[in-house]
């Protein structure tokens, strides 16, 4: 599932979660329609309005309310990558306050720790894990800084602040981390198909004359499901599929090394 998430476009995705949806609910009303006539609604009055208005109400909130949390979910793992971008061009920048030898060796394990994270760790994250070897680069980065013991007042400074973005940096690394995995649990997932599908059920069972508009009006029901579940798969874990976030942050972040270190 994971493989064909990532081999498909964002078009495919919805093509396909869009066709997945209208053929479930064209079958279900021909069921419908072959073997449970007996349940066909047929009230013509305000109670059968009624009813037929409150299920997709109540479902279109509970649809609604999970779909917002899963886009807000991925907007802020979004701006996370780039904080952590930012903090890291911080560390590399501060460190030329630092005597030569320590500047140096500071800046090519950073500039490692960021090869290491574009090429290795975010190929990783699809599934829900880090790069060791990114992991050490980083910590023998800051046990340099660490084992630093400055001899003026301005390497005290910098130490310090040093000390405090690598704290903040920490933080943000963890996050990006523990939020490469998918915002909705399996039972969540079962729960929405069913109730889609419920859904779904409920609309074949009224009584119409016209089969095709009935056959149409169900195909759109099934069609909008499924524009909905496409936005759940596409924003639901925000290193995975066609709208995945990518490394472009820690791409940018490298050349802006290179633009530091030519100044």
């Amino acid at each position: 599932m994971i493989s064909l998430i990532n081999s498909l476009s964002a078009t495919g995705l919805l093509v396909l979660m869009v066709s997945i949806f209208v053929i479930c609910s064209l079958l279900t009303l021909f069921l419908a329609q072959k073997y449970c006539t007996w349940l066909r609604l047929s009230d013509q009055g305000i109670f059968g309005e009624i009813f037929a208005n409150t299920m997709p109400t109540i479902f279109g909130f509970i649809l609604a309310f999970v779909t917002i949390s899963v886009w807000q979910n991925y907007n802020t793992v979004n701006d996370r990558v780039l904080q952590e971008a930012h903090r890291l061009y911080n560390l590399y920048r501060t460190i030329n306050a630092y005597p030569t030898e320590i500047k140096d060796a500071g800046k090519y394990q950073l500039k490692n720790y960021a090869t290491e994270v574009i090429k290795t760790e975010w190929p990783l994250l699809t599934q829900g894990q880090f790069d060791t070897k990114a992991f050490k680069e980083f910590n023998a980065v800051e046990r340099l800084i660490v084992n630093f013991k400055p001899n003026t007042l301005g390497e005290l400074s910098a130490q310090q602040e040093m000390l405090r973005q690598f704290s903040e940096y920490r933080e943000l690394r963890r996050a990006r981390i523990e939020n490469a995995k998918s915002f909705i649990d399996p039972p969540l997932w079962a729960a929405l198909f069913l109730s889609a599908e419920l859904l779904i059920l409920f609309s074949v069972l009224f009584k119409t004359h016209n089969i095709r508009m009935h056959a149409l009006m169900t195909s759109i029901v099934g069609a909008s499901l499924g524009i909905i579940f496409f936005l759940l798969v596409l924003y639901n874990n925000p290193f995975l599929g066609p709208n995945a976030i990518q490394s472009t942050a820690f791409k940018n972040l490298l050349e802006s090394f290179t633009i530091l270190d030519a100044s």
